[in-house]
């Protein structure tokens, strides 16, 4: 397997509370998350890592109301942004993805993953027991039982160019992707290893299940970085580095 291209799908936002962004700040006012899939055109079909906010988001900024997220976590998603919309842009069906790739199970990267029920979908043993008959983990669609899942510990070689590196902590089996194409070389996926470039080179606390194993799974990139010297390293939820990335059509 060769992997031909890597697209940027921007997948709408959800506003979070900036105290989840930055364990240093107050409570009370919420800050832009992009919402991102990732597709890879490989030689034996796409790869499809994350599915983005549930269809159930779609429209419904009230979604949290009456319960312990309002105010807190506030989702600003279209049609546009439910993956099989997205898919569809770029030419695909939801069976036309030979395999997904879920980074972990949260409310804005597992969403969709109901539409996949044909694919295997590759989850680390410890997300997978962490959350699927957890009720006060993430809406329901995110955590369905009887999907095709591919359960790994551990990191794990997908193919050539494309490699599973397991990264706990903010959530207890989050798991990043490095992906290397024809055009562009090895580029990291950091996923959710920090929100932002500031979590990730100035040590600023996020929201995470356990901080402990969150700063040592970033400090375990930060070694990857100096030992691949990727081309690009891509934060999960960046604003600023989300103006700049080049998104669909345009790959990497």
């Amino acid at each position: 397997m060769t992997v031909k291209k890597l697209f940027f799908l921007p997948a709408g936002y959800c506003y979070l509370d900036q105290s989840a962004v930055n364990r240093n700040l107050t409570p009370g006012s919420l800050v832009k998350m992009p919402i991102w899939t990732f597709l890879l055109e490989t030689t034996d079909g796409p790869i499809l890592i994350d599915t983005g906010m549930p269809d159930s988001f779609i429209n419904n900024p009230d979604y949290y109301k009456g319960t312990g997220r309002e105010g807190r976590v506030v989702p600003a998603m279209t049609e546009n942004d439910s993956i099989l919309a997205i898919l569809k842009r770029a030419g695909y069906r939801a069976d036309d993805i030979q395999l997904l790739i879920s980074s972990h199970l949260h409310l804005d990267h597992a969403g969709g993953n109901g539409h996949f029920r044909n694919t295997p979908i590759l989850i680390q043993r410890a997300e997978y027991d962490a959350a699927i008959s957890n009720d006060d983990y993430s809406p329901q669609e995110c955590r369905i039982p009887d999907l095709k899942y591919q359960i790994i510990s551990g990191d794990y070689e997908v193919a050539p160019g494309i490699s599973i590196f397991s990264t706990p902590g903010h959530s207890p089996g989050h798991q990043s992707v490095l992906v290397t194409t024809e055009t562009s070389g090895p580029i990291l996926l950091t996923i959710d290893v920090s929100y932002t470039r500031e979590n990730f080179e100035n040590e600023i606390p996020f929201l995470s299940s356990d901080p402990e194993l969150s700063a040592k799974s970033i400090k375990r990139m930060q070694e990857l970085i100096k030992a691949v010297r990727p081309s690009a390293v891509f934060f999960g939820h960046d604003e600023v580095q989300a103006k700049k990335c080049r998104v669909f059509p345009n790959f990497s």
